[in-house]
């Protein structure tokens, strides 16, 4: 199996993509939303986020990211919606795509991603403090760029499960 990194926007799935991902594979599987969490001292990424402020929470998640490119353990990872963007982590996926891992972005339309994000309430911060579905839409505008040229392949999340996307994934890339 071949390694993973998944990117995104955030609710594209891909936490539950790459739990299912790890199964298929037999491999292992983090999600750097956990470990910065965890580095931070906090019960979860979202209070991490708003405890330590954006420009913080990124260092730490670039941080985060090294390690575990770093560590042999992982076969999947999911990063967090922001982490592409956080200082030095675009040149550290560059890396990771030089020595064999795969970078998947993971999407879903802009109205999907807000309706996933408004039935979570509170488990993912504001960026902007506009709706969800405004957001989402200037987080993109911001963040597409990148994502799009870090990726490997862009895989549509709407309409289907974290198994059937996460199947079609394994059978992409073995």
């Amino acid at each position: 199996m071949q390694r993973v990194i998944l990117i995104g926007l955030r609710a594209t799935g891909k936490s539950s993509v790459g739990r299912a991902i790890a199964r298929l594979s037999g491999g292992t599987f983090l999600d750097l939303d956990d470990a910065v969490a965890l580095a931070a001292g906090s019960c979860s990424a979202h209070d991490a986020f708003i405890t330590l402020g954006e420009p913080a929470f990124r260092a730490l998640e670039a941080a985060a990211l090294g390690d575990a490119l770093r560590a042999t353990a992982h076969t999947v990872i999911a990063l967090g919606g922001g982490t592409p963007m956080a200082p030095g982590a675009r040149a550290m996926i560059d890396a990771a795509r030089g020595s064999g891992w795969r970078v998947v972005l993971l999407d879903a339309p802009d109205e999907v991603l807000g309706a996933r994000i408004r039935q979570s309430p509170g488990t993912r911060p504001s960026l902007t403090g506009a709706a969800p579905d405004r957001e989402v839409s200037e987080i993109r505008a911001r963040r597409w760029p990148t994502l799009e040229g870090l990726a490997d392949a862009i895989v549509a999340t709407d309409g289907r499960t974290p198994s059937e996307i996460a199947q079609g994934i394994v059978s992409a890339i073995d």
